[in-house]
């Protein structure tokens, strides 16, 4: 049977409508990985340079500039409840700090360490830290301490240094203070303490098996004794100690936050809940003035205990320091919502979704294009929010629930980062810690478990 000149002519015009998008990703992944691989620059600019092309070839498919500029405005207005809760947590984290709750969190924590079992306590320690302050905070503090406490022991670097990424990257996306999942929340229009909700499962799953390998490695070394980390552990306890009151009274903030969390309360007032608990406990249990407490909630708490590696830990938070992350997001938004608006992602995604028949398939193909995205485009944020604008109508068509596609976005983009050399996080790590990306990776278990949880949970749930 031939086709019809109408059936050419359909076709002819879908390939080019296909070809037109097409320049806008080929621009954006050559711009992306010159600035940031080869130049080290930050995300932004590049980011604004692919709105410039992006908006381009929109006007190039036939978009008026009101149409083009509705679109980068509608994809702001989906983070702008993220954008608040990130300002909160800058206040929050700075609050915790002062009033002693992520000080009490991390000398408990610490307190676990055992020789015998370095492993499973260090990963354990990176996610309880990793929850309040983030991963790279995490990394760079506990997690670079946690190197020179393997060394001590005899522990191979590279398996130290996947122990501390897994720690930190489970403590990043099961928190609803992080960046990563606030990021996903915004993308996908969902509550982030849902969100949170939706990923323990997973999360527990991966974790649990990461611990059990962390255990059996652990018994290989056995050289080292609790002597060789007590100076260590001993030094970090005493100027956590001296420099705050510590008790168990200082983590009611975080207690009264994860009630907040169990009792499904909207996210803005759970926090703001956290945050009025810790500012009284700061006036009351450490005795710090409301002036340095209204000046801690803007432009973080500075610790000057004496201890550098305590300092570093303890000097975070603040509304100040989350401005980097939120120009990022809104610059990333405004770039998935021209894509999405003008009809971009949807003309590169079709042939791809046609042939995608379940709820598994669908899940795959998301983790794998977050995987591809921190590859191509080196950075976490990327890796998730546009993979979330991407299949975001897809899913929604299918019934498939908003929790379902942030799972699979943290699942497949926030944890896979730091497994690449030339991504931010990859770097990041490599520069800390001082192994690369390709040692440290094979050890790095969670970061390697979670992505196919998220997979096989997917092929097994039809819907949720």
């Amino acid at each position: 049977m031939g086709c019809s000149e109408g059936d050419l002519m359909n076709a002819e015009k879908n390939k080019i409508q296909f070809y037109k998008p097409l320049i806008t990703v080929i621009f954006m992944v050559i711009v992306m990985f010159t600035s940031m691989v080869y130049y080290q620059a930050d995300p932004q600019i590049p980011l604004m340079f692919g709105c410039l092309v992006a908006g381009l070839v929109a006007v190039w498919m036939g978009f008026t500039w009101e149409k083009i500029l509705e679109g980068a405005l509608k994809g702001i207005s989906q983070s702008l409840e993220a954008i608040l809760i990130l300002l909160l947590i800058g206040v929050l984290v700075g609050v915790w700090i002062a009033c002693g709750t992520v000080p009490a969190m991390i000398y408990y924590g610490l307190k676990m360490i055992s020789a015998r079992y370095f492993l499973p306590t260090a990963m354990m320690i990176c996610v309880i830290v990793a929850f309040a302050i983030g991963s790279w905070g995490t990394i760079g503090t506990v997690g670079l301490a946690f190197m020179g406490m393997g060394t001590a022991l005899h522990i191979s670097a590279p398996v130290v240094a996947g122990c501390i990424v897994s720690g930190a990257y489970m403590g990043e996306v099961i928190s609803p203070l992080s960046d990563a999942t606030n990021l996903t929340a915004a993308v996908v229009g969902e509550n982030v303490f849902q969100i949170v909700r939706r990923m323990a499962k997973p999360a527990i799953i991966a974790f649990g098996i990461t611990m059990v390998c962390y255990f059996v490695i652990g018994r290989q070394y056995t050289g080292g004794t609790e002597t060789q980390l007590g100076s260590d552990i001993g030094s970090l306890l005493g100027s956590i100690k001296g420099q705050f009151s510590i008790s168990p009274l200082e983590l009611l903030p975080m207690a009264l936050m994860a009630a907040c969390i169990l009792l499904k309360f909207p996210a803005i007032p759970s926090m703001l809940a956290g945050i009025l608990c810790g500012l009284l406990e700061a006036l009351f249990l450490q005795q710090i003035e409301i002036s340095q407490i209204l000046n801690v909630s803007y432009n973080g708490f500075i610790c000057e205990s004496g201890n550098p590696l305590v300092d570093d830990l303890l000097s975070a938070g603040g509304m100040n320091e989350m401005l980097y992350s939120i120009s990022i997001i809104i610059i990333a938004m405004s770039f998935g919502g021209i894509m999405q608006h003008t009809g971009q992602i949807e003309t590169l995604l079709n042939p791809l979704i046609r042939r995608i028949q379940s709820k598994g398939s669908l899940t795959l193909v998301t983790v794998l294009s977050c995987i591809s995205m921190n590859v191509i485009l080196p950075d976490q944020y990327l890796g998730i929010s546009l993979p979330g604008q991407m299949y975001e109508k897809t899913y929604a068509d299918r019934n498939i629930d908003r929790s379902d596609l942030a799972m699979t976005l943290l699942g497949g983009g926030a944890v896979t980062s730091p497994l690449v050399p030339w991504n931010t996080c990859g770097i990041y790590v490599m520069t800390i810690l001082s192994v690369p990306a390709v040692s440290y990776g094979p050890y790095a278990f969670y970061s390697i478990l979670l992505p196919l949880t998220v997979i096989v949970l997917g092929y097994i749930h039809k819907k949720h």
